[in-house]
């Protein structure tokens, strides 16, 4: 049986999984799509994961809601089927030895799921959004999910309303803010006044991830480091961020612009120095970067 998230970080860092989104659109699928067609493909990517050191593996349940479902592919009828399956991919990998956290992202994201749920100007739209993640939060907690994880949020108050719905279940909540290279939300919150908003409505772990490479997130994480007691996370993308107006992330290769395990395992010794309790790291890594990152921790 895995061991409960919160203990392990009583006992000394804990090292995350790597960019499972981008890593599975190398290998040829799309997300979430290989949920439902391809999860013996999912279920191997984790297993790498675990197999190069991941204490923890993180679902692959983005854009896994209801509406999420419905407006990509037509699945809004396989919410149940898809988020339990995500789960279970991610426990059977590590032969139900690692926490697996079930992953929550905001109702707004990206421009091929339809329009917004959550919207700031619209008081209503609080209620939709807290029944689309609540939907989605009762399939993964069934279905085994030992803690849940909001990630990626641009905005306080949207991931305010997100953490609310989570903390109905009986689970720990880890939330994300997607903090980096950019130094505060689009609601214009700092990292510090995230981490303290979070923390006193009952956010277990704080952190920030994928928006900036190494040497971006781990100020802002150190940020959230000063102004909470609680365990914080931080979890940088893999390749370097651009410069230029041509958009970032998606469209880098690769090998362009990458940060090499190396450096990423320079980057897990520095964050756990300075008091970083959970490490990982986000898309443009692989199990290649979690190994070099185990090894120099002392995990492996």
């Amino acid at each position: 049986m895995a061991k409960h998230l919160m203990d392990m970080l009583k006992e000394g860092v804990v090292l995350g999984d790597g960019g499972m989104y981008l890593e599975a659109n190398w290998r040829g699928y799309d997300v979430p799509g290989i949920i439902g067609s391809h999860p013996e493909a999912l279920q191997q990517i984790h297993r790498d994961f675990y197999n190069a050191g991941s204490q923890v593996l993180q679902a692959l349940t983005w854009f896994t809601s209801g509406a999420q479902l419905e407006a990509k592919y037509g699945w809004g009828d396989r919410v149940d089927e898809i988020n339990r399956t995500g789960i279970q991919a991610a426990k059977e990998a590590s032969d139900w030895e690692a926490p697996v956290g079930g992953c929550l992202v905001s109702t707004s994201t990206g421009s091929r799921l339809g329009d917004p749920v959550f919207d700031p100007d619209d008081a209503s739209s609080r209620a939709r959004a807290q029944a689309e993640w609540e939907e989605q939060i009762a399939i993964l907690v069934d279905a085994g999910a030992d803690f849940l994880i909001p990630e990626t949020f641009s905005r306080l108050d949207e991931v305010r309303v997100c953490l609310e719905s989570c903390k109905k279940a009986d689970v720990p909540t880890m939330v994300l803010m997607g903090l980096g290279s950019e130094k505060t939300t689009q609601d214009g919150a700092t990292a510090a006044e995230c981490a303290r908003v979070l923390a006193d409505e009952g956010a277990d772990v704080v952190g920030t991830v994928c928006i900036g490479d190494p040497e971006q997130m781990l100020p802002t994480a150190l940020e959230m480091r000063e102004a909470v007691d609680v365990p914080v996370a931080c979890q940088p993308k893999g390749f370097r961020q651009r410069t230029d107006t041509e958009g970032i992330g998606y469209a880098v290769s690769r090998f362009s612009e990458g940060v090499t395990a190396e450096e990423m395992a320079a980057f897990a010794v520095k964050a756990k120095a300075e008091g970083i309790n959970f490490i990982g790291c986000c898309c443009g890594t692989g199990p290649s970067h979690i190994r070099a990152m185990a090894e120099a921790l002392g995990l492996r």
